[in-house]
């Protein structure tokens, strides 16, 4: 049932003659995700977009029978694509009820949209929300087991390392869950302390970022396979170009109105992703330059050995970018970005202009301790309330495998995590702290989802024990974990289940 019906015109060039006298026109009609693809177009192909778009708001507006302003405002339209980009469907949050069908065409200098509302047929309450939660985490708020970011720590972190290098862009990295200390609390930190951009390690991370609201230019560090160009444009995300098969993959897939903006990876010694021969890079920043649909936004490469003293092969790679990329024609507002947390901390910059920093931004040590640094300060801390105490006779086993037995009465407290929340079996033996400080022995298997320990007295349930992080004058860091375990923090962090909720504090 059609409930429905608004048509549109707009000319194209008054409308951009509009955004040019009116510089804040077009965040009024753009949502967040919709300007960041505005920026990256050029010429012809912006003030298409930004036309198109107005109209189909416009048209919308005069669907669900009021104007703008009344009860829709051009910020609460969002134009959502089908899987070929093309723009399909309105969501306005007062209008969820029905279908949207647009149709857009553009005639010379005039842009036609036709959009018409279809009365839905509301699906069950079950089917509505098994679709909802079919691929989202089951995130356990109600359980007094938690993970603290702390703001000030990443901003000071961020601090220290844009005072060592001196260098224009800062690029936080953010892949894996933000290292595992969780997308959202890191993000909205870094975005406080000012950072230039971010990096990630897939297409649906940058995805996330966008519809997270993140403006900022956003760099995939590892291959988007070439079928997700599409996606690319839409959500303006940077791709690394790893290869010239790459390039030209995406190329011929690339829509005739698209816009796409690269960062090329160049392998200097790393041996993982990235362009390795000279003639092959000419190859690609020829194409790249020569075809308006493609945007050059960066260079990168990556260390492998700037964790260590011996700087060797640190050098090595140093001559090797030299080389490769020394004489390119590129562009001239570029950013190169070579350096990572390592290099940022300890090496003289290879270039001032950008620096890729993920786990210094953490507040971890990048060199273990082959290195040290005390400039850095953790930013996670693992918490969880005793949900169960009780007091034990000599000679009572605890946990799976009766792998420890008391000697002596004891006091037991159960937390709630384990395993599964990425508190490996292995840390059995490893301690919490109590508020004040001292030390309580993780005692028997850690299971799934709770782990026991051994205290010095009675003590009420919701005590806090803290896991990693300070208490009182001592402080468990994920690096002591990961001595126990004989790996490394990273490892550890990103261990730490989705299942556990991740709080901002100051």
């Amino acid at each position: 049932m059609i409930v429905g019906h608004g048509i549109d015109a707009q000319i194209i060039s008054q409308v951009s003659a509009v955004a040019e006298r009116r510089p804040g026109f077009v965040d009024v009609i753009l949502t967040p995700a919709e300007r960041a693809v505005y920026d990256a177009r050029k010429g012809k192909h912006r003030q298409e977009f930004l036309a198109g778009r107005f109209s189909i708001k416009e048209a919308y507006s005069k669907a669900i029978g009021t104007g703008i302003g009344s009860q829709a405002h051009w910020q609460d339209i969002e134009i959502l694509p089908n899987e070929a980009g093309q723009p399909i469907m309105v969501k306005h949050p007062r209008q969820n009820q029905v279908v949207v069908h647009i149709s857009i065409s553009h005639t010379g200098d005039t842009v036609h949209s036709s959009v018409i509302l279809e009365k839905a047929i509301a699906p069950s309450v079950a089917g509505e929300n098994q679709e909802k939660v079919a691929n989202q985490a089951v995130i356990s708020t109600r359980r007094p087991a938690w993970i603290e970011i702390s703001a000030s720590a990443i901003a000071q972190n961020i601090a220290t390392v844009r005072e060592l290098t001196g260098t224009h862009h800062f690029i936080a990295i953010v892949k894996a869950n933000a290292y595992g200390h969780g997308l959202a609390q890191v993000v909205t930190a870094a975005k406080q302390a000012n950072v230039d951009g971010f990096g990630v390690a897939t297409i649906d991370e940058g995805i996330w970022l966008r519809q997270y609201g993140v403006m900022e230019p956003i760099f995939i560090l590892g291959v988007t396979p070439s079928d997700y160009v599409d996606d690319l444009v839409t959500y303006q995300l940077i791709p690394v170009v790893t290869s010239e098969a790459w390039l030209d993959a995406v190329s011929r897939k690339l829509s005739s109105q698209a816009t796409l903006v690269l960062s090329i990876g160049v392998d200097t010694g790393m041996g993982r992703i990235g362009i390795r021969h000279r003639e092959e890079l000419q190859r690609v920043v020829e194409k790249i330059n020569q075809n308006n649909q493609l945007i050059l936004k960066g260079v990168g490469m990556h260390f492998a050995t700037a964790d260590e003293k011996d700087q060797t092969y640190y050098q090595q790679q140093v001559k090797t970018w030299h080389k490769l990329v020394d004489d390119l024609p590129l562009p001239s507002n570029i950013w190169y970005h070579l350096a990572n947390s390592a290099t940022s901390l300890w090496h003289e910059q290879p270039s001032h202009d950008a620096i890729r920093v993920g786990a210094a931004m953490y507040g971890f040590n990048p060199s273990g301790k082959e290195i040290t640094t005390d400039k850095l300060t953790p930013a996670l801390t693992l918490k969880a309330e005793l949900v169960h105490v009780k007091k034990v006779a000599a000679g009572t086993a605890i946990s799976y495998g009766a792998t420890y037995t008391t000697t002596q009465p004891e006091w037991i407290g159960t937390l709630p995590l384990g395993y599964a929340d990425g508190y490996a079996r292995q840390l059995q033996g490893m301690y919490g702290l109590l508020p004040d400080g001292r030390h309580v022995e993780i005692i028997g298997r850690i299971a799934m989802d709770q782990l026991m320990v051994c205290l010095p007295e009675d003590m009420p349930i919701g005590t806090v024990i803290t896991l990693v992080g300070k208490a009182g004058q001592e402080e468990i860091t994920l690096a002591d974990l990961a001595d126990h375990l004989d790996t490394i923090p990273y490892e550890i962090a990103t261990s730490l289940s989705t299942r556990l909720p991740r709080k901002l504090v100051k």
